[in-house]
């Protein structure tokens, strides 16, 4: 009987080899750079074990193609590749591969490689935020990931506070989050705290405010109808004249009137219509930059607070509630975009803001603001229909392959909407406004002591999107509590901390109205999220 264990202990390797000689990644790191340019640099370092195996390397497979929620296809385009070994690069179907290693060469145990390279049209663009959704190692690896992490890095000015992170493992489609994640200023990171089986991936979604890092969507992938429809005049007008013609119509009409009275920075009144009303906070903001966007809605929203329509709540750390305070239908002191945007927060008298639904409806709030400064004389058409005419030549410019004609329309269409000479008057009695807000001058301290100045003006300073500096002015002096705003987050009022709380209701809001997907049909990792979801991802193995 002892030697028949002796025997089976002597052959046991030979029976069962997978156990001692099976490949596997030890390690996969990835370092991601978020440009403000809008492209993205790589660096994967994978540590491959070839255990026994004669091999001559490894191939990496990584798909440029996503697909959008309407099965619409685009294009990410690799630049800048560099591998740390020798390497071939191929393309086949809608993936990349670059196959490592010396084919008159083979070898065995831990090798490492690194594989570096840059995408362009990796981010995607929300309401509210942008976003890296990315798949970081692939699903499609034969072999177990023992450790898998990535370093995502932001630009300098990125706080923690701002900066959004989840991560995703397991095979495609799941929802696990078997990694932890660690966000600092300017950067995020995350690993894996269990290893990864084959078919098994990690995936990360990292937000950030929008402004950070210019647009730069993925291209449209696939041929496309209208270029073969396109006859030589056509295309002579298309890819030659009109790119030509924007700048020109720009120069002649696009531009705003010179304000026959310039800024001031001692101006803390709203700027006016002819009929002296005083615009709203959500009107200010937008006159200046010619856009209705989430600061202007908030604003709103915060304004109605301050008129004592509604009540905003803090029951708990990043849980809020809206009160109504007073019946608003048929209001006549209220501008029609307020009346629409508290009829659809307000189905109930008591709102809790996660279950808010603005998404859909937030569109038809910011049309009825922008037709009221087209009835109130301050733009002469509304700038949105302009810059969505503009919008749709970039998108067809791109189908095309029409680069003059898309930066054309980018630089030039961008800038094509154009205020009235009363309206650029009253744009610089808006911008006067703001640099009172952003003013720290000792001359201007002793306005600073009134309260209710502080709560008038809060409102506009968030459709700036200065509250944060106007609420240091006032820091360090004594004031009461704010009566439309209950929190639990401090004890004695200080304005500062008020604002950070506000803040917090207010990114809540902005999630209720922003949409779950980008302008070109994404969605976001934040809503609907998963392993193997994003751009990234493919796979590998040896051979």
């Amino acid at each position: 009987m002892k030697w028949y264990f002796v025997i089976m202990l002597l052959l046991f390797p030979f029976f069962y080899p997978r156990i001692s000689l099976a490949e596997e990644i030890q390690s996969f790191d990835t370092n991601i750079t978020i440009e403000a340019n809008g492209l993205i640099d790589v660096s994967e370092t994978i540590d491959y074990d070839f255990g026994q195996e004669s091999r001559h390397g490894i191939f990496r497979t990584i798909p440029f193609v996503k697909t959008n929620q309407d099965n619409k296809k685009f294009k990410l385009d690799f630049t800048n590749i560099s591998v740390s070994d020798q390497f071939s690069k191929s393309f086949e179907d809608s993936s990349m591969t670059l196959k490592i290693g010396d084919p008159n060469k083979t070898i065995t145990g831990t090798h490492s490689y690194t594989i570096g390279y840059t995408v362009i049209g990796a981010l995607t663009y929300f309401s509210d935020h942008d976003e890296l959704y990315w798949n970081v190692t692939g699903n499609d690896w034969p072999v177990s990931i023992n450790a898998a992490g990535v370093t995502i890095n932001l630009p300098e000015d990125i706080l923690k506070q701002d900066i959004r992170a989840e991560c995703f493992t397991g095979p495609i489609g799941n929802t696990a989050q078997n990694c932890d994640v660690t966000t600092r200023d300017a950067q995020v990171h995350v690993s894996t705290n269990a290893a990864l089986s084959p078919d098994e991936g990690l995936t990360i979604v990292v937000g950030f405010p929008k402004g950070i890092v210019a647009v730069l969507e993925p291209k449209p992938y696939g041929p496309s109808p209208l270029l073969t429809g396109l006859g030589i005049l056509v295309a002579s007008l298309w890819y030659i004249v009109y790119p030509i013609s924007l700048p020109i119509k720009w120069w002649k009409y696009g531009r705003d009137p010179r304000p026959a009275i310039g800024e001031t920075k001692a101006w803390f009144d709203a700027p006016k219509t002819r009929s002296l009303r005083s615009l709203t906070p959500g009107e200010t903001g937008a006159l200046i930059d010619e856009r209705v966007d989430l600061d202007d809605i908030c604003a709103t929203i915060v304004d109605l607070a301050r008129r004592e329509y509604l009540k905003i709540i803090e029951n708990k750390k990043n849980d809020f509630t809206l009160s109504k305070q007073k019946e608003f239908k048929n209001d006549s002191s209220l501008m029609p975009f307020e009346s629409l945007l508290l009829e659809k927060i307000f189905t109930t008298d008591i709102v809790h803001v996660k279950e808010l639904k603005l998404a859909s409806d937030i569109e038809k709030i910011k049309e009825s603001l922008y037709e009221s400064f087209v009835t109130e004389g301050f733009f002469p058409k509304n700038p949105q229909k302009i810059r969505s005419f503009y919008e749709i030549i970039r998108v067809l410019s791109l189908m095309t392959f029409n680069v003059p004609l898309f930066l054309s329309s980018l630089i030039f269409g961008t800038g094509m909407p154009v205020k009235t000479p009363y309206g650029s008057q009253q744009a610089a009695v808006a911008r006067s406004l703001r640099n009172f807000l952003v003013s720290q001058e000792k001359k201007l301290t002793h306005q600073a002591k009134n309260q209710l100045m502080f709560e008038k003006l809060l409102p506009y300073a968030i459709a700036f999107n200065v509250e944060r500096i106007w609420a240091k002015r006032f820091e360090d002096i004594a004031m009461q509590p704010i009566d439309w705003y209950s929190s639990t987050s401090y004890g004695t009022f200080n304005s500062s901390v008020f604002v950070n709380s506000l803040n917090s209701s207010l990114s809540a809001v902005r999630s209720a109205a922003t949409p779950t997907r980008s302008s070109s049909g994404f969605s976001s990792g934040f809503s609907g999220g998963s392993s193997g979801g994003g751009g990234g991802g493919g796979g590998g193995g040896s051979w």
